[in-house]
């Protein structure tokens, strides 16, 4: 039922707990193929049964062939959030363990105007010419999300086959991460 683009979506008919739907849950992941992810949520409002969503992701074979400009926009993220975050740490950082808030504050790279929205141990660099977004782990910024990675090739409106193959977003681009092996930094898994 699942298909490129299209969920699949289903909740457990009766009375079931969440140990049961967990260990269903697992079950059917086992046996599925690999690109088939079940996500489970907790029922809401009036309808209390879990609901399980079924996504089915990106093949191997495109993984395979976007290897390399899979490398390409990673490399190109680590650089610029390794330059951004060079730039937080001399110009904004100091202030801001001091107490002082700069929720308008700028930051000049490479002749371009970033803004930045800092927000617990990451901060998004938006520049102000281009609409380009980056958002960056400002203590190691080779750490790669896969969300905020998707992100960085929209907003930058690079890589067309990559932004296309991630039909399921986040999930896409992790089972593309995790396929050719690239190294994801802080949260490798």
């Amino acid at each position: 039922m699942a298909t490129r683009g299209r969920r699949a979506r289903f909740r457990p008919s009766g009375e079931v707990g969440w140990a049961q739907v967990l260990v269903a849950v697992d079950r059917l992941r086992a046996e599925l193929p690999d690109d088939l992810l079940v996500i489970v949520s907790p029922g809401a409002g009036s309808v209390r049964s879990p609901l399980l969503t079924v996504l089915r992701l990106v093949d191997e074979a495109d993984c395979l062939r976007l290897r390399d400009q899979l490398q390409a926009l990673v490399g190109e993220f680590r650089e610029l959030g390794n330059r951004l975050a060079v730039r937080f740490r001399l110009d904004i950082e100091p202030a801001y363990e001091q107490g002082d808030w700069y929720p308008d504050r700028l930051v000049e790279e490479d002749g371009e105007t970033w803004s930045l929205h800092i927000h617990g141990e990451h901060c998004l660099f938006t520049n102000l010419r281009s609409g380009t977004e980056i958002e960056v782990h400002t203590d190691y910024p080779d750490a790669i999300d896969p969300g905020f990675l998707l992100g960085y090739a929209e907003t930058a409106d690079r890589y067309p086959e990559i932004r296309a193959a991630c039909l399921e977003g986040f999930h896409d681009m992790d089972r593309m991460l995790k396929l050719a092996a690239i190294p994801l930094g802080l949260q490798d898994r």
